[in-house]
């Protein structure tokens, strides 16, 4: 509301300005104070918990007893073998001979002329299955249907006879390949190994179904002598030999040969022997170990920073006096320096592995003491860090644990037991299933808990104790403090913008008075600047008059 003075000569427009400002300052500058203040624990809060996030992945994946403990392989001759390592490897080494890779059958038809040739009409039957030496009986493969394909008069020629056998689901790959004789028909079998050769029979429209005319010239059944097709690659199995040991198999890829390992044949190779070694991957468990010890520090470093008082300065840090945060880092330096397991145990500490904490709060590795334990306590560190599980039973083995299967000691029983047929019982009164006839998967709060029944009977056998190591621990404490609902981050996070939403709305109520007093405070001046204008104009009047009066004392 601009007003100009109407003759006084008063600034009204600058004075009520100065007053309003000066009545509004005070609650502006408390304002300002707050949200400054709200808006700095708000940075502080989130960079402690982008920090306590990063931690918690890092001690999620040691939690995990799977990935802690990890095998490598080293392969002599990675041109012939390759070797892909499973959860159930176990450390071992192994002389490997290919002899013999796995192959599928190939046929291939008489030259014609050119692709658009007509053959035939009638039907084809594709059997699959297992030759003898000789060649002089077929046994069908139990596991493969035989194919039956129709080929019409007019659809006939040796492109519509290789389309229709491509689409007809059979697996069976039918190619044309021109030579220097002419267009081949050529059949591969869907897969490798030794069951999977070809026998093909045809209903030729011609009335005969053994020459080489017709629909006949795709026929193939070396049992009865009928080879229209010529074998052009022999249907075989891998032959390798492990250790001495001689193993057959329908594919190139081997995964029951060795437990827990995955060949992948790449040639054979006669005579040469691949040496293959598992061993434990120590390499990954230290880098694992490092970030676990840089995510830690990386936090308390943070944490420090916003909560230390700088002498030199004189002046404390963001935090200083957040209760909250110091309850923080409390609570993760005494978890830090837990002892986890039986007091017989070798490794029950961070210190028994070469870590320690500074004066700082800060862990620091010794890589002499680290190193040694590594080589002489590998198994014992990945109880220190994740969560595992054991049993009382000698013929009951642990095979996983997840990780949200609360540490405790539990009953197992085994209600029924076929070995490999059928399986179930209960692992601390909840029911566990099984899908194998082996192995007994928990459910509800023991989801991720599997055990092997290796022998034995129904009934109780005994207990499992699951037990938490130091980043299962820091896993959890972390899980609590990130919660989104009702992490104690998410609650005062939620509180402080709640606080900054009343600050606006404050803002909004001053900007308010500051219209209501601007009208007040012009009202006033206005009325003010005209009372001095009339005022003036009496002045003047009354000096005029006073001018005009006859001079009483004249000279």
């Amino acid at each position: 509301m601009a007003v100009s003075s109407v003759g006084s000569g008063l600034d009204i427009k600058a004075i009520v300005e100065a007053l309003v400002k000066a009545d509004l300052t005070p609650a502006q500058n408390r304002l300002n104070k707050q949200e400054a203040n709200f808006s700095t624990q708000l940075s502080a809060l989130g960079m402690i918990k982008s920090s306590l996030a990063k931690m918690q992945t890092t001690m999620a994946k040691l939690a995990d007893i799977s990935q802690v403990y990890s095998m490598k392989s080293t392969v002599s001759d990675e041109s012939i073998l390759a070797a892909i390592i499973g959860k159930e490897a176990a450390s071992g080494a192994y002389q490997i001979e290919v002899n013999q890779l796995a192959t599928k059958q190939n046929l291939a038809t008489t030259a014609f002329a050119s692709s658009t040739s007509t053959i035939g009409s009638g039907s084809i039957t594709i059997d699959f299955g297992t030759y003898s030496a000789d060649y002089s009986s077929f046994t069908a493969n139990p596991d493969k249907d035989p194919v039956t394909i129709n080929i019409a008069p007019g659809s006939n020629t040796l492109t519509a006879i290789r389309d229709a056998i491509n689409n007809s689901n059979s697996g069976v790959q039918a190619s044309i390949i021109q030579d220097g004789q002419g267009a081949r028909l050529t059949l591969l079998s869907p897969e490798t190994g030794k069951a999977m050769a070809m026998k093909i029979t045809v209903v030729d429209d011609d009335g005969t179904n053994n020459d080489t005319a017709g629909l006949s010239a795709l026929a193939y059944d070396p049992t009865t002598g009928i080879n229209s097709l010529t074998q052009t690659v022999e249907a075989k199995n891998s032959e390798v030999m492990i250790n001495g040991l001689l193993l057959t198999q329908s594919s190139n890829q081997l995964k029951d040969a060795i437990a827990g390992i995955t060949l992948n044949l790449k040639k054979a190779q006669p005579g040469t022997l691949v040496d293959l070694r598992i061993e434990k991957d120590t390499n990954q468990l230290k880098a694992m170990v490092n970030e676990f010890v840089k995510q830690y520090n990386d936090t308390i470093t943070t944490i420090n920073s916003l909560t230390s008082y700088n002498s030199a300065t004189k002046k404390g840090g963001l935090m200083q006096s957040d209760t909250g945060i110091r309850s923080l880092k409390l609570n993760l330096s005494k978890l830090i320096s837990e002892p986890v397991g039986e007091s017989g145990n070798a490794i029950r500490s961070l210190a028994d592995i070469g870590i320690t904490t500074n004066e700082k709060g800060l862990l620091v590795i010794n890589d002499t003491k680290f190193t040694e334990a590594l080589d002489n306590h590998y198994n014992d560190i990945g109880t220190l860090l994740a969560k595992t599980a054991t049993a009382t039973d000698g013929n009951v083995r642990i095979k996983s644990v997840g990780t949200t299967v609360k540490a405790g000691s539990y009953d197992l029983v085994v209600d029924s037991f076929t070995p490999g047929v059928d399986l179930s019982g209960k692992i601390g009164g909840v029911y566990a299933s099984s899908s194998d006839g082996l192995t007994l998967s928990g459910t509800d709060n023991f989801k991720g808990l599997a055990v092997d029944i290796l022998a034995g009977g129904t009934g109780s056998r005994g207990k499992i104790t699951v037990t938490d190591g130091l980043a299962a621990k820091f896993n959890d404490l972390l899980k609590i403090y990130l919660d989104e609902k009702n992490g104690e981050f998410s609650t005062r996070t939620a509180q402080l913008d709640k606080r900054v939403e009343g600050i606006a709305k404050e803002r909004e109520q001053l900007e308010m008075r500051a219209e209501i007093l601007t009208k007040r405070y012009t009202k006033q001046f206005v009325a003010l600047d005209s009372l001095l204008v009339r005022m003036q104009g009496t002045s003047d009047f009354l000096s005029q008059q006073l001018a005009n009066l006859p001079q009483l004392n004249r000279k």
